[in-house]
């Protein structure tokens, strides 16, 4: 670990940066699961800190339980602590998702295509086998930590020309705003998967970590199937919860 500097024009406390810098090396995988801290006078000297400070700052993380400690053998980084939890009731866009759990959001491109829609997807949106759809991939970051890798269908029978920039961000909104697309509600699977080697670049996880896939068919006011989508998240960062009522 690097020595955390003091920054004394920084309004930020040092048990505060502490804290965000350790923060940022749990949930980014640089500090595993399992893995025990250094001593306090050790990890003190290795960050370059007071143990006052780095005290506040663990007990912070273990109040968030990113970090837990065990009497007489010491602090470990907890198994799973989802960056991201709540509920999937209601229909929104991942980025308000992230900012609604306080988090900075973030998109960005990974690519952007018109292509010969699959079979399969031709099914899921009720189009002619060769129909041309949109395609847009997407990196989702929650406080600069990847969260999601979102890919997206859209026919180009429902809109005809998309610029990705004003939709990257939120396909919802940017459909909305600018093209005129109302969506309204969406038939979903949410299906656990391993991660492969192409996703474990994109999400900075390692291949095999387990995954959660939410398929989604979008319909309009209209009841048009106007996007299937696809998105990869990790369960260890990203958590669910489903509300059900009698």
């Amino acid at each position: 670990m690097k020595e955390i500097g003091i920054d004394h024009n920084s309004h930020i406390s040092l048990s505060g940066k502490i804290h965000s810098e350790l923060r940022k090396l749990i949930l980014n995988g640089e500090l595993k699961a399992g893995e025990r801290l250094p001593s306090e006078p050790d990890l003190a000297h290795e960050l370059g800190v007071s143990r006052n400070s780095l005290r506040e700052a663990i007990g912070l993380l273990q109040k968030e339980g990113l970090l837990v400690k065990k009497h007489g053998i010491g602090t470990f980084v907890t198994d799973r602590y989802p960056i991201i939890r709540g509920g999937i009731e209601r229909l929104s866009s991942i980025g308000s998702f992230i900012e609604s759990q306080g988090h900075s959001a973030r998109s960005e491109i990974i690519r952007f295509d018109q292509c010969v829609c699959e079979e399969k997807i031709c099914g899921f949106l009720d189009l002619e086998v060769g129909s041309l759809v949109h395609v847009l991939e997407t990196t989702k970051y929650a406080s600069e930590i990847p969260v999601a890798v979102c890919i997206d269908f859209i026919p180009k029978s429902i809109v005809k020309e998309i610029d990705p920039e004003r939709i990257y961000n939120s396909v919802f909104e940017g459909l909305g705003r600018h093209y005129n697309i109302d969506i309204r509600y969406a038939e979903c699977d949410l299906i656990p998967i391993s991660c492969d080697e192409v996703l474990s670049m994109k999400l900075n996880v390692d291949a095999g970590t387990s995954l959660l896939l939410l398929e989604q068919i979008h319909y309009d006011v209209l009841d048009r199937k106007v996007l299937y989508s696809k998105s990869y998240f990790p369960s260890g960062k990203f958590t669910f919860k489903l509300i059900r009522r009698r």
